[in-house]
């Protein structure tokens, strides 16, 4: 199969299509479907209606609560939303200057400019999570925190992050969005912070649709991100599932809130977890075992592979060109393969390298009280451009094959035995 012409120049493909790559989506059932209707017949879609029926927003928090080990869940309305949340918690605001990695989702960065705070980029290192080393370096005065973001199902190193953060006296914000059930050393990824925050949008580990979650061990700090999530408790705010009592000082919140019908499925979808990651991780032991050493590609390096959610596999390429051409080549195989973000840094995204936002005017970047001279020119952060310019993902998924994860794995070394002459 190897010796064939590559399926771009010409030749038979290793398989047609790609096989299912949707992770908590794939797996959406009748017990979904039935927990939906259940809300629908008690015709309480409001998580503070529930009065006669059982709250489904309360039940997953505390499902939440146990299954993550944690003191405090508080679900909302999307992944951003829960950044957003805990930012507010914080008091993160107009002055302050927090520290995000270079290479994530826009999302991390937007809800720092949201709260009126100015986005620090730092390196990220073979991990694709940040460089401690340069966080160090790019802690200043007006640092309030940083926001390690655990990347598609892979920790960041929690314990050198902690060290390095305590003794500076800065908050952790942790970014699980892609990483719900990952752990670190055995702890689940998003509960060593202050607060950390996961999505249930439709591509992640487990969905609701849309939706996401707080987390936290500090009682003030989910008061805080309940209260700003509910806008600002004008009335009463929610308390571990309830409206009342009034709780803490008052300030302008949003509404941030979870629909009831959304927390019916994760409910369902969280039993599902454990069994969905084991899958995914099951999956990519065997793509990786087939595979075998790929002689020229560097491979992304785990901090704790064991806790790692298993839902790629990437490898860096000698040079961007190289990357390209093997992304190209492996889909046109049938292997699911993409530069994740287009191989580019957040901060090349127009609207923060522009410093832009829908006002322009004010926080965080035109604040005649808190100036500040930050920009985002290609070239900011040089590790990363270069790394992730090299990067070549292969998604895997909990549905796949065994027919599957053979494909793929043959397609992997198909294009690499052409491209790289391994």
């Amino acid at each position: 199969m190897r010796a064939d012409r590559l399926a771009i120049d010409g030749g038979t493909p290793v398989r047609r299509g790609f096989p299912p790559l949707g992770k908590g989506a794939d797996l959406l059932g009748d017990e979904e479907i039935d927990a939906v209707v259940a809300v629908m017949r008690d015709r309480r879609l409001f998580r503070y209606h529930t009065n006669r029926t059982q709250a489904r927003v309360a039940a997953l928090e505390a499902a939440a609560c146990d299954a993550f080990d944690c003191s405090y869940a508080l679900a909302t309305a999307s992944g951003t939303s829960a950044l957003r949340c805990a930012m507010a918690a914080l008091g993160v605001g107009c002055g302050d200057e927090v520290i995000v990695p270079a290479f994530t989702f826009i999302a991390t960065v937007g809800a720092v400019v949201n709260a009126g705070a100015v986005p620090v980029f730092a390196e990220v290192d073979d991990t694709l999570t940040l460089d401690i080393d340069d966080v160090a370096r790019k802690i200043g005065p007006r640092t309030s925190a940083v926001v390690p973001v655990h990347l598609e199902n892979v920790a960041c190193a929690m314990d050198p992050l902690l060290a390095l953060t305590r003794a500076r006296g800065l908050a952790i914000v942790e970014d699980a969005a892609q990483a719900i059930g990952v752990t670190y050393h055995g702890r689940a990824v998003g509960t060593f912070g202050e607060l950390g925050a996961c999505s249930f949008q439709e591509t992640k580990n487990i969905t609701t649709g849309e939706g996401g979650m707080v987390f936290t061990d500090d009682a003030d700090l989910y008061v805080r991100a309940a209260r700003f999530h509910d806008q600002g408790g004008q009335f009463v705010t929610q308390y571990r599932g309830t409206r009342g009592p009034e709780s803490g000082e008052a300030f302008v919140g949003d509404n941030l809130r979870m629909t009831e019908l959304a927390g019916a499925i994760g409910c369902v979808q969280l039993a599902r977890l454990p069994g969905l990651l084991a899958a995914m991780r099951a999956n990519c032991d065997r793509i990786e075992a087939a595979i075998g050493r790929l002689e020229g590609l560097r491979t992304r390096r785990l901090p704790d592979r064991a806790g790692a959610g298993g839902s790629s596999l990437t490898w860096f390429a000698p040079d961007a060109a190289l990357a390209c051409r093997m992304v190209d080549a492996l889909r046109a195989e049938g292997v699911p393969a993409a530069r994740m973000y287009d191989g580019l840094p957040v901060y090349a995204s127009p609207a923060i390298a522009g410093r832009l936002t829908a006002s322009n005017k004010g926080c965080p970047w035109h604040c005649a009280e808190h100036p500040t001279d930050a920009g985002y020119p290609p070239g900011l952060c040089p590790d990363t451009e270069d790394l992730v310019g090299r990067s070549v993902t292969v998604g895997v998924g909990p549905a796949f094959s065994a027919r599957d994860c053979h494909d793929v794995a043959e397609g992997v070394r198909k294009v690499v035995h052409h491209l790289l002459g391994a």
